[in-house]
């Protein structure tokens, strides 16, 4: 899926408080969330070998967290021929010396947190064999788990050590209204770091900010479906707009034009979802909005 700049502000940032009010407990328990990038350029192993590598990764470390769209850290899989040699006398076969690299890195400044690296020698009819030779054997390798771990520790010890720079940087921005700027500084700091604490309430903030522009786009997108006469859909929209906000009384109002166009128990379901809705805390209300409202593809302009 992909995302604009201006979405990230409150998607991401809705997305990021459910997930970090979570906790992480200590800090060989913090868990990072990563996408997988491939690497660019020609490469000698082929888009499904990838594909078999970064599954067979996933699933060597599972985690329900660890690996995220919606990431600023990434993996970056290569897997790079050293040499190939031909061996035997009666029957031909390649010796092929290849390395498999796993690299933890930062999606827009490519700081990297850690690396991985695996060289075979395998025999194989062909280059291609070998990479899926090598590509099998590190299924459950617990070198891999280590991987995941380290840059893990690597990336605490990175925002510990840069906290201060963080934090001003993003109340400059906060100053100034760039909002989406701040956020992308604010959004992955893990709760086991000292300025944890201030850029959760920064990042609270942020979100206050946008409530009210969130409510309106909720109702813009409701009233586009309720045109289109996609009555359910507009209904799913004015479900999370909450009551104490500016513009809730035109979602009143649009429910009303709805309730005269859809049958009594869609009506019902609407608002048995919206009363369950308005008695969740804060928190669980960004968790349904984050995935809801991201589910539904509404932008929140800045």
């Amino acid at each position: 899926m992909k995302f604009k700049r201006n979405k990230k502000v409150l998607m991401g940032l809705l997305f990021c408080l459910c997930y970090q009010f979570h906790g992480f407990g200590q800090t060989k328990d913090y868990k990072a969330s990563y996408t997988f990038d491939k690497p660019k350029g020609n490469q000698i192993a082929s888009e499904e070998q990838y594909e078999n590598l970064i599954a067979i990764v996933k699933d060597t470390y599972p985690s329900k967290n660890l690996f995220s769209n919606q990431s600023p850290f990434v993996v970056v899989p290569a897997i790079t021929i050293i040499s190939e040699k031909v061996a035997g006398e009666v029957q031909v076969v390649k010796v092929v010396k290849l390395e498999i690299r796993l690299t933890a890195q930062g999606k827009d400044n490519d700081y990297v947190y850690n690396k991985f690296t695996k060289v075979f020698t395998l025999t194989a009819d062909n280059v291609s064999s070998a990479i899926s030779k090598a590509i099998l054997s590190i299924r459950n390798d617990p070198k891999i788990i280590t991987f995941f771990d380290q840059s893990n520790q690597n990336i605490v010890s990175f925002y510990q050590k840069n906290c201060n720079v963080i934090l001003n940087t993003v109340k400059v921005n906060v100053d100034r209204k760039e909002y989406a700027k701040a956020f992308d500084y604010l959004r992955y700091v893990p709760e086991t770091v000292t300025c944890f604490k201030e850029a959760e309430g920064i990042m609270t903030k942020i979100f206050l900010d946008f409530k009210e522009e969130n409510c309106r786009k909720l109702v813009q997108n409701a009233q586009v479906a309720e045109a289109q006469k996609e009555y359910k859909i507009a209904l799913l929209y004015l479900q999370f707009v909450d009551t104490n906000v500016g513009c809730y009384t035109d979602a009143v109002a649009l429910v009303k034009k709805i309730g005269a166009r859809v049958d009594e128990k869609t009506l019902r379901d609407f608002e048995m979802e919206k009363l369950v809705f308005s008695k969740l805390s804060d928190l669980k209300k960004m968790e349904i909005i984050a995935k809801e409202v991201d589910y539904f593809g509404v932008t929140i302009n800045e």
